[in-house]
C-alpha cells in the first residue's frame, strides 16, 4: 500500500513538472500569426507638389534606405510629369480659346483632375496607379492611365513580360474570356490576340494570387465600361 501511494504521488509531481513547461497557444494567438505570415504593408504617405494641385504617395519604413529612395523618387517623377501635362492643357486651352467664335456656340473650359490609388500593397510587392482625365471638348473627357509595380526589397519596377514569361498566349485567353463574362455587350476586340501585354502599353498591378489586367478606355470595350479590370490568377501564367 505505501509503494502504491508512492508511486501514485511520483506520477501526480511528474505530471504537474510536464504541464508546467507546456506552452499553450490560444485560438486568437494562432490567427495572428497566420496574418501576419500573410500581410506586410509599406507605411505610405500623401505628399503634394509645390504651387500645384497634384497629391501623390511617397512610402517610408522600407527596410532597404535605397530601395526607399528609388521608388519614391518614380512616384515623384510621375507626380512632376502629371504637372506639366497639366500646364500643358493650361496653354492649349488659352490657344484654343483665343481662336474661339461665337458662332461655334458656347466655349466650354477645358478640365484636368489628378488622382492616383494604391493597388497593392503588401509582402514587398507595391503597386500605384496615376489617372489623369482631362476634357478638351466634345461629349465626353478621356482618363488615361500609368502604372508603377515595384519590388519594395530591390526598389526596382518590375516589368510584367518577367512574370508571364512565355505564358503570353494562356494569360491573352484567359483576359479575353473574362472580359466576354465581366463586360458582356461591351467588348469591341474579337480575339485574345489583340490584348496587349507589352511592357511599354500594358496597365496592371499586382494582385493576391495572381495580378490585374487593367485596359484604356476603348482599348478593349466601349466608353461605357470604364477602365476594365479583370484578375489573373498566377497559375494561369506559371
Amino acid at each position: 500500500m505505501k509503494k502504491f501511494l508512492y508511486y501514485f504521488l511520483l506520477m501526480i509531481m511528474t505530471s504537474s513538472i510536464n504541464l508546467g513547461s507546456i506552452k499553450f497557444v490560444s485560438a486568437d494567438t494562432k490567427a495572428g500569426i497566420n496574418e501576419n505570415s500573410l500581410t506586410r504593408h509599406i507605411k505610405i504617405t500623401e505628399q503634394k507638389l509645390n504651387d500645384a494641385p497634384i497629391k501623390y504617395p511617397q512610402i517610408s519604413g522600407a527596410s532597404n534606405s535605397t530601395a526607399q529612395q528609388k521608388i519614391n523618387s518614380i512616384l515623384k517623377q510621375g507626380a512632376d510629369l502629371a504637372n506639366s501635362n497639366r500646364l500643358k492643357l493650361l496653354e492649349d486651352e488659352k490657344e484654343a480659346k483665343s481662336k474661339w467664335d461665337a458662332s461655334q456656340g458656347q466655349w466650354r473650359p477645358y478640365e484636368y483632375v489628378f488622382t492616383y490609388k494604391v493597388l497593392y500593397n503588401n509582402l514587398d510587392k507595391l503597386s500605384v496607379i496615376y489617372n489623369e482625365y482631362s476634357y478638351t471638348g466634345g461629349a465626353h473627357g478621356m482618363t488615361m492611365g500609368t502604372t508603377f509595380n515595384f519590388d519594395v526589397k530591390t526598389g526596382d519596377i518590375v516589368p510584367l513580360s518577367k512574370l508571364i514569361n512565355e505564358y503570353t498566349k494562356s494569360v491573352q485567353e484567359y483576359a479575353y474570356q473574362q472580359l466576354q463574362k465581366k463586360y458582356k455587350g461591351y467588348v469591341l476586340i474579337k480575339s485574345p490576340n489583340e490584348i496587349d501585354l507589352s511592357d511599354k502599353n500594358r496597365l496592371w498591378a499586382f494582385d493576391h494570387a495572381g495580378i490585374k489586367l487593367i485596359f484604356k478606355e476603348y482599348e478593349v470595350a466601349a466608353y461605357a465600361a470604364g477602365m476594365p479590370e479583370v484578375f489573373i490568377p498566377v497559375q494561369v501564367y506559371q
